[in-house]
């Protein structure tokens, strides 16, 4: 099976096949981290195709040792460039949920809702037209590196990602 793809902003965008992006950002654990080669062993096998009007966009996270793994967090937004006026905040929305898929016991996310019309805010004022990132619904997800993070997308949507790393000790909280 060929394999076609395209990075934008780290994500990959599937249309005539698997689609695999390598990560691309600064911090913890890297750039230069390895992907688990397990991570993709399962993929075609395991996670479904995109229901009619949705795209399957794939993330594969550099590999992280166990017990490494429990201070990071990788969160994902889903969004799309539309046209704006420069002034106005917009913002789609929409929910990301978490699908088991049976007999396999992983987890993938679906976005609920269309992304089609933004809301905005009502600025008035002089304005400046620019195509933006607009974002929709977000998620914070567990780390793992040993799956691929798989997500179903309204067609024509980018899916955006970032990990977040804790910093320092916990702390207790005391009684009032």
């Amino acid at each position: 099976m060929k394999l076609f793809f395209s990075i934008v902003f780290g994500v990959v965008s599937v249309s005539l096949g698997l689609g695999i992006a390598q990560p691309a950002y600064s911090g913890a654990p890297g750039p230069s981290a390895a992907i688990d080669p397990d991570a993709t062993k399962n993929l075609e096998a395991a996670y479904p195709e995109p229901p009619a009007g949705m795209e399957r966009k794939v993330v594969l996270l550099p590999h992280v040792e166990r017990g490494d793994d429990a201070s990071l967090q990788v969160e994902i937004i889903v969004g799309r460039v539309i046209e704006t006026d420069g002034v106005n905040n917009y913002r789609f929305g929409g929910t990301i949920n978490e699908r088991t898929i049976k007999g396999w016991g992983f987890s993938y996310y679906e976005v609920e809702g269309r992304l089609e019309h933004a809301a905005s805010t009502l600025i008035g004022g002089p304005t400046n037209p620019a195509p933006r990132f607009v974002p929709g619904p977000s998620k914070l997800i567990r780390y793992n590196s040993r799956l691929p993070l798989v997500v179903m997308v309204p067609t024509g949507c980018e899916l955006r990602w970032r990990l977040w790393k804790a910093d320092g000790p916990w702390e207790t909280a005391g009684e009032r």
